[in-house]
């Protein structure tokens, strides 16, 4: 489990919602709306913790935890779901053990309930447009309060947790090829290639699992002959430098080589069969 702060912050920011719910009054409810809004930020960076390596410094900067809760998906198909965890000891290295003692449950806040109250709530945080205020008056209070209190029944079940953020996961590690920045990246549950990024310098990999033990980090890259006639090197642009105006050199003869868009002759379904070619 990592450290708790933002599992502490989203508890407080619950009590004060529910404190404000119990005012009755229904403007202290617009109050509880932002506090809940709030909770769903704490409890969504709690869980993004666990995924640092993989959503980079970038991906940690996200606020919004949807969007933050989608990337982890990516990442993982997982990283929302619930779970029990069991723990015992294997009769030997990788047997499932005979006995399984209980530990706990990990309730996680997950993509469907950040969908369904998140912007919604946001909604109330703002004045009623002219459009909202002529159709039906401004809130509704009644809506709200029913939908603050589904949140606050869901994020108790959260909060009830008596494990959470476990993570069990495999890793593979290198230097990146461009610019030897460390790299530590996880591995897919099924088996499949997936893309990985290098944060410091946006060089990008196909992380492939071998198995036993070994992983492959192959650079997204495209295999460019040189231009000139009398070399015949075959130089590598990675897949992030795949942009017109993107210049190098080749790198046994030095010519200087740039990236462009090409056109070519080629009849076009809605042709009339003619071609027309301009510089």
């Amino acid at each position: 489990m990592t450290s708790p702060f933002y599992r502490h912050k989203a508890r407080q920011y619950l009590e004060a919602a529910e404190a404000k719910m119990s005012s009755g009054q229904e403007e202290d409810l617009l109050d509880a709306a932002l506090r809940l809004r709030m909770a769903m930020e704490a409890l969504t960076y709690e869980r993004a913790k666990i995924y640092k390596d993989d959503l980079g410094p970038h991906g940690m900067e996200t606020w919004q935890p949807r969007r933050l809760m989608q990337r982890m998906l990516e990442i993982d198909p997982q990283a929302d779901a619930s779970g029990d965890l069991h723990m015992g000891v294997e009769p030997s290295f990788g047997e499932r053990p005979e006995t399984m003692r209980f530990m706990g449950r990990d309730n996680v806040l997950n993509l469907k309930t950040l969908k369904k109250h998140y912007d919604a709530l946001g909604s109330y945080l703002h004045v009623p447009t002219i459009a909202k205020w002529t159709a039906s008056r401004g809130h509704n209070f009644a809506k709200l309060r029913s939908r603050c209190d589904a949140l606050v029944e869901a994020m108790h079940v959260v909060l009830s947790s008596s494990v959470w953020n476990v993570d069990f996961k495999q890793s593979g590690s290198t230097d990146c090829s461009n610019c030897n920045a460390p790299m530590r990246r996880r591995l897919s549950h099924d088996g499949e290639t997936r893309k990985v990024e290098c944060w410091e310098c946006g060089m990008t990999y196909d992380l492939q699992d071998l198995g036993d033990g070994k992983v492959m980090f192959d650079p997204r890259q495209a295999a460019v002959p040189c231009i000139s006639e009398s070399c015949d090197t075959i130089n590598y642009v990675a897949e992030g430098e795949w942009v017109p105006g993107f210049g190098y050199a080749c790198r046994t003869c030095g010519q200087s080589h740039r990236l462009a868009m090409g056109v070519t002759t080629g009849e076009s379904p809605e042709s009339d069969g003619s071609n027309v070619t301009k510089s």
